[in-house]
C-alpha cells in the first residue's frame, strides 16, 4: 500500500501545482484540502500518514489543525508550511509535534528531501506501534524485563523448567514478580494453549479455599445446593498456579500432599475420587524451611513441592535493571493507554535510581503507570513525580510465635539493618564513607554488612546514570 499524503493549503493555486508536483517525485497517494476543517473531515476517515499543511488559514489555523489532528493519530508526520514573519509559529509547531517546517516561497528539491524523510519516521513509528503492540499481547515473558546476571539465570531456569511436568515452587519477595514467572513457565509449556488457573490462597478462609480448590457435591453443606467443580478439576490438562502457598491451613496441606503424590482429587461430599491431569507451581515469600522447623509446614509437601525452585530477585540486587523496566513500563503503559511514549528526563531517572523500591518490580510499575497518566506533555520530569508518594517498607508484623526466638529476631534485625543502611544511603548518595561517619558504624563494618545484604552504594549515586 502506498504511502498517503495530505496536503491542507488555502492558495488554492499552489495546492493543485503540489498535488502534481509531489506525485512525480515520490511513489505516493496525495490528497488535498482547501480547509483545516476539511482535512480534519479527511482525517477521520481515512488513515493518512503525512500532513503537510500551512499554517496560516482562515477559520482554523494550521496549528489548531496540528493539535486536534495529534488527538486523532499521534503518529501522524506533520510538516508545517510557512511564509515570511510566521517562523515563530513555525518553532512552535516543533514544540507541538509537527516533524519539521517549510518557508514559502517553496523550494522544490527541500519540499521534496523533507516529506521523504517525514514518510521514513512515519514508517518507523508505525512499526514501532505494530511491535509494541505485538510485546503487549504476545510476549511469553511480557514484564520480566533484565539483563542483570540474576535475572539472566531466572530467564534460563524458566525456559528449562516449562517443557517438562515436574512441579515448580518459586519463591521471592511480594512483588519481584513470582505471577508473572509462573504465567511464563505456564506459556512456553505444552499446556500453554489452555488457561492457566491461579489461586490466591491467603484470600480465602480455609473452608471456602478447601470447596473453591476440590469443589462439592449437591448437599455436602448447608448451602451447597448443585454440584460445584473445583479449581483442579478447571485445570484438569493445564497448570494451577498456587499462590502464596505458605498460608495453606495444615488440612489443606494434608490435602494437596494427596494431589502431588496420587494425581486425583475428592470433591465435598463426594465417597469416590478423581483422577486430575493438572501441572502445579506454587510461590512463596514466606522462609518454609522455618516453618517446617516449627511443625507449621509439612515437610513432605515441601519437598513434593520443591521439585523443582526458582528464586526472583528483589529489584535492589538488580539494580542495573531499573532503568531498563522504566523504559518498558512506559512503552507498556503507552500500548495500554493508547497514547504516545513519553521520556524520561536524566533528573527523572536519578530520582527513580535513588529510591530503594522496597514494593520492587510491582511498586515500579505502579509509579511509571500513574506518571504516564498524569502527565500531559511528553516528557517527565521530577515535577512529574510531585504528587508520587514511594511506598514506604511496609511496618514489622507481629512477629509469628510459630517460630522460634532465634528465627524471628534474625528476621527482624535484617528487616531492620536492610531499611537503615538503605535510607542512609539514600542520604549520603551512595557515600560509603561518610554513612560510616554519620552511623557510627566502622567503614569495614559498613561495607561487611552491605555485602551480607547485597546493597549496592553505586545505585544511590547521582553519577549512576546512563
Amino acid at each position: 500500500m502506498k504511502d498517503r499524503i495530505l496536503i491542507v493549503e488555502d492558495e488554492i493555486d499552489l495546492l493543485h501545482g503540489l498535488e502534481r508536483t509531489i506525485p512525480m517525485e515520490i511513489d505516493c497517494e496525495v490528497m488535498i484540502a482547501a480547509s483545516a476543517r476539511e482535512a480534519l473531515a479527511i482525517l477521520e476517515q481515512e488513515p493518512i500518514d503525512l500532513l503537510l499543511a500551512d499554517i496560516q488559514m482562515p477559520e482554523m489555523s494550521g496549528m489548531e489543525l496540528l493539535r486536534r489532528t495529534r488527538r486523532l493519530d499521534d503518529a501522524v508526520t506533520i510538516v508545517m508550511m510557512t511564509a515570511y514573519g510566521t517562523i515563530e509559529q513555525a518553532v512552535e509547531a516543533i514544540k507541538e509535534g509537527a516533524y519539521d517546517f517549510i518557508r514559502k516561497p517553496i523550494d522544490e528539491a527541500k519540499l521534496i528531501h523533507v516529506l521523504k524523510k517525514g514518510l521514513e519516521r512515519n514508517r518507523l513509528v508505525r512499526e514501532n506501534e505494530r511491535l509494541l503492540k505485538q510485546l503487549c499481547e504476545n510476549s511469553p515473558f511480557q514484564d520480566m524485563v533484565g539483563q542483570s546476571q540474576e535475572m539472566q539465570k531466572a530467564f534460563k531456569a524458566i525456559q528449562t523448567v516449562a517443557p517438562t511436568d515436574v512441579t515448580l515452587l518459586i519463591r521471592g519477595e511480594s512483588g519481584t514478580g513470582k505471577e508473572m514467572a509462573a504465567r511464563a513457565v505456564h506459556r512456553l509449556s505444552p499446556r500453554g494453549s489452555r488457561s492457566l488457573v491461579t489461586v490466591n490462597c491467603p484470600a480465602l478462609p480455609e473452608s471456602i479455599l478447601e470447596s473453591e480448590l476440590f469443589g462439592y457435591r449437591k448437599g455436602a453443606f448447608t448451602h451447597a445446593t448443585t454440584d460445584k467443580k473445583g479449581l483442579f478439576s478447571e485445570a484438569d490438562g493445564s497448570t494451577i498456579f498456587l499462590d502464596e502457598i505458605g498460608d495453606l491451613s495444615p488440612t489443606l496441606q494434608t490435602k494437596l500432599l494427596r494431589v502431588l503424590q496420587e494425581k486425583e482429587i475428592k470433591p465435598l461430599g463426594e465417597t469416590k475420587t478423581y483422577k486430575v491431569d493438572v501441572r502445579i507451581i506454587a510461590s512463596t515469600n514466606q522462609d518454609l524451611e522455618a516453618k517446617m522447623q516449627a511443625g507449621s509446614f509439612r515437610e513432605d509437601l515441601y519437598y513434593r513441592l520443591n521439585v523443582a525452585a526458582l528464586v526472583m530477585p528483589p529489584l535492589r540486587e538488580r539494580s542495573e535493571d531499573l532503568l531498563l523496566l522504566v523504559d518498558h513500563f512506559i512503552r507498556k503503559t503507552a500500548c495500554e493507554l493508547d497514547i504516545t511514549p513519553k521520556t524520561l528526563t536524566k533528573a527523572a531517572r536519578e530520582l527513580l535510581l535513588r529510591h530503594s523500591w522496597p514494593g520492587n518490580v510491582r511498586e515500579l510499575e505502579n509509579t511509571i503507570r500513574g506518571v504516564m497518566a498524569m502527565t500531559p506533555g511528553s516528557v517527565i520530569d521530577t515535577d512529574s513525580f510531585q504528587n508520587w508518594a514511594p511506598a514506604e517498607r511496609p511496618a514489622s508484623p507481629a512477629p509469628d510465635t510459630d517460630l522460634p526466638y532465634k528465627v524471628v529476631k534474625d528476621q527482624v534485625l535484617e528487616q531492620f539493618t536492610t531499611a537503615y543502611v538503605t535510607r542512609l544511603l539514600e542520604k549520603t548518595h551512595g557515600n560509603v564513607s561518610l554513612a560510616a561517619e554519620r552511623s557510627g558504624i566502622k567503614r569495614q563494618s559498613l561495607q561487611k554488612i552491605l555485602k551480607r545484604y547485597g546493597i549496592d552504594p553505586e545505585q544511590f549515586r547521582s553519577e549512576a546514570l546512563p
